[in-house]
């Protein structure tokens, strides 16, 4: 019997043998046009050609070092990244993944503050190893215990979070665009009531923009969007276009209570990665790569709101396609399938769910109105 993985990915039927820029090749010479993005990852589209140049020019000048060493790589990622944060004085951890990343954020805020709660929301999606699980707001986690005291809130319910916090909680860990839940943006104030709520308590503000981060929404970060800095930002997916890296990025405030060897990584801010990772930090770096962004968004969002769909939500290229009761996002992801286009579901099983390469074109984002046209109320 051949050797298989285990069975906790329900694929698609779509041959895929390469892809460019927002498309997707498949075996038999069709084009499938990439709404879903790898779920946030492809940043620049597929074979970006600067992305391309840098990895394989440090693969082979120096491809791996340990982190006992330094490399001009390192400096290079950090320079770029810098001129993207929030203002104010910050450090960084580098490590593989969102929910490393995370795991990081929370061990950060706990050793800090000394304490040991967590406050998170309802619809999250952190990860899913034990920390980032034990705030996810999953059915079945794995874990049996977690590793910390949880309180789980109604998303987007100020009031509610104001009566949960004292001085026992580390930290507030949310999206602040939560995506698996179907794109739910946070009501007015929201944020600012988190940020006044965790000020006055000496609670750690956490935002997981795993998803959010590297120019999704427009800007750099989505706290720049929404007008709101937390006092740790942690991200991933997109952040090297395609290859595995999570980036903890925290005040230089929080840093400073910090004892030498809390964290560390084998792999994390390795030559190569960071080569890749620097080019997207520049990329989303530049003013008329935002705008762009904001401007695909707006007729992104209109081609969106034709045929079944009933409402649209959500920032850049992060949208939530919503349907009337009755109708269910798999269902239309299947129609839009047989037109040639690729879209996401999420847990809200109305919300079709659109994350497209930031690379993705005003014709491209045409492609999807006319698709919807096409198909009744019946997906």
């Amino acid at each position: 019997m051949a050797l298989r993985e285990l069975d906790v990915y329900p694929r698609l039927a779509l041959d895929v043998v390469a892809a460019e820029g927002s498309e997707l090749i498949l075996a038999d010479g069709r084009r499938v046009l990439d709404l879903y993005g790898g779920h946030c990852v492809n940043t620049l589209g597929a074979g970006d050609a600067e992305v391309a140049g840098a990895f394989g020019a440090q693969w082979r000048r120096v491809s791996f070092v340990t982190n006992l060493l330094d490399h001009p790589p390192r400096a290079a990622f950090l320079e770029a990244l810098e001129a993207n944060l929030p203002a104010g004085e910050w450090r960084v951890f580098l490590s593989n993944s969102g929910a490393e990343a995370n795991e990081n954020a929370l061990k950060v805020a706990l050793d800090a503050t000394s304490r040991q709660r967590v406050v998170c929301f309802e619809g999250a999606f952190h990860g899913r190893t034990a920390a980032a699980a034990a705030i996810s707001d999953v059915a079945r986690s794995g874990f049996p215990l977690a590793p910390f005291e949880v309180t789980r809130l109604p998303w987007g319910d100020g009031a509610a979070a104001r009566a949960a916090m004292d001085d026992t909680v580390a930290a507030v860990v949310l999206e602040p665009i939560q995506s698996m839940a179907g794109v739910r943006v946070p009501p007015e104030g929201f944020l600012v009531e988190l940020r006044a709520a965790c000020d006055a308590t000496g609670a750690t503000l956490v935002f997981d923009e795993v998803q959010t981060g590297n120019g999704r929404t427009g800007r750099p970060w989505a706290a720049q969007t929404l007008g709101v800095t937390p006092d740790v930002l942690v991200t991933a997916k997109g952040a090297a276009a395609g290859l595995p890296i999570g980036v903890t990025v925290l005040s230089a405030s929080l840093a400073s209570r910090l004892p030498s060897g809390i964290l560390g990584s084998t792999f994390g801010g390795g030559p190569t990665v960071l080569a890749a990772a620097c080019v997207v930090q520049r990329r989303i770096g530049e003013a008329a790569f935002g705008a762009r962004v904001r401007t695909v968004s707006r007729a992104l969002g209109e081609a969106a709101l034709r045929g079944p769909v009933r409402e649209v939500r959500g920032r850049g290229l992060l949208l939530g396609a919503v349907l009337p009761e009755g109708l269910g996002a798999g269902g239309l992801r299947g129609a839009l399938l047989e037109h040639g286009i690729l879209a996401g579901t999420s847990n809200d099983p109305r919300v079709l769910r659109l994350t497209p390469p930031l690379t993705l074109t005003l014709e491209e984002a045409a492609r999807l109105g006319t698709a919807l046209d096409s198909i009744d109320g019946t997906a």
